[in-house]
């Protein structure tokens, strides 16, 4: 049943448009992450856009993903896949907002030239769904393009549940749309325990997973992969927290909560393959 309800697959990129969804036209829909509140140009530096294919001439996939290192982003392990064949073809876009200005202030495309899914990633229940991609050069920290800080050691154990999480991306604006939002946006939803969220998804969501409800709003295609992020009092920052997993076959998780994998559970393995420190 879980298969069914889910959309297995990255946004596929069948379209482009200049126009941001604004007033009655947007509907009810406006209130999703890519249809409620645009960002601060740059307030999201480690948001990273993820373009990829199958191919030279494969169909071309939108995913989102955050930038671990100067070399590496974490996204989700279903993003790398196109109809069940593993994607080759990979490019990043680091400090953008509007994401159809090529020449924006600040932005940086990057190719990719490792792709690094996890070893017990199961596509049929999304359990152990994270990646890792390495970029084919190290970018320059700048004040559009930064780092997100993983979660600390020390509250490793947290399960952050009652905490409000910000989620963000460029994914569609509603069902039935193939085009993925101009501008960045974000939406801050409450982190709910695993008992909530198993009852929306008839207690078959996988062990790795986490999840934040908003009640009018949610991921949609496109924000796969994308941050899940908390601020983290102590420090002052953000927290990496989750990774943007599957969405409903309809498009949009608008009135259930959104599922990411939990990045607590991976610090070990980020860790091994990245040379990221853990703290």
């Amino acid at each position: 049943m879980l298969a069914r309800l889910l959309y297995l697959w990255p946004l596929l990129v069948l379209g482009a448009s200049g126009n941001d969804c604004e007033g009655e036209s947007c509907s009810k829909h406006s209130s999703r992450i890519v249809g409620g509140e645009r960002t601060e140009p740059n307030s999201r530096p480690f948001q990273v856009a993820l373009y990829s294919r199958v191919g030279t001439t494969g169909e071309l996939g939108f995913c989102g993903g955050s930038l671990l290192s100067q070399e590496w982003v974490v996204t989700a392990a279903h993003c790398l896949f196109h109809d069940g064949e593993e994607v080759n073809h990979v490019q990043a876009i680091l400090g953008a907002h509007s994401l159809y200005d090529r020449y924006e202030n600040g932005r940086r495309v990057v190719n990719v030239n490792e792709l690094v899914i996890h070893p017990e990633y199961e596509p049929t229940t999304f359990t152990n769904d994270i990646a890792l991609i390495k970029l084919a050069n190290a970018v320059q920290i700048t004040d559009t393009i930064r780092t997100i800080q993983l979660p600390y050691r020390n509250i490793s154990a947290f399960n952050f549940a009652g905490m409000g999480g910000t989620v963000s991306g460029w994914g569609i604006a509603s069902e039935g749309v193939t085009f993925i939002s101009p501008t960045l946006r974000q939406k801050l939803m409450t982190v709910v325990t695993d008992t909530m969220c198993n009852v929306y998804y008839f207690d078959q969501l996988p062990p790795s997973a986490m999840c934040a409800f908003h009640g009018a709003a949610g991921t949609c295609k496109g924000d796969n992969g994308g941050p899940l992020t908390i601020f983290y009092n102590l420090t002052e920052e953000d927290i990496l927290v989750g990774v943007a997993s599957f969405v409903s076959a309809d498009g949009c998780n608008d009135d259930q909560p959104s599922v990411f994998t939990r990045v607590q559970r991976y610090l070990d393995w980020i860790h091994e393959v990245t040379g990221v420190e853990i703290i």
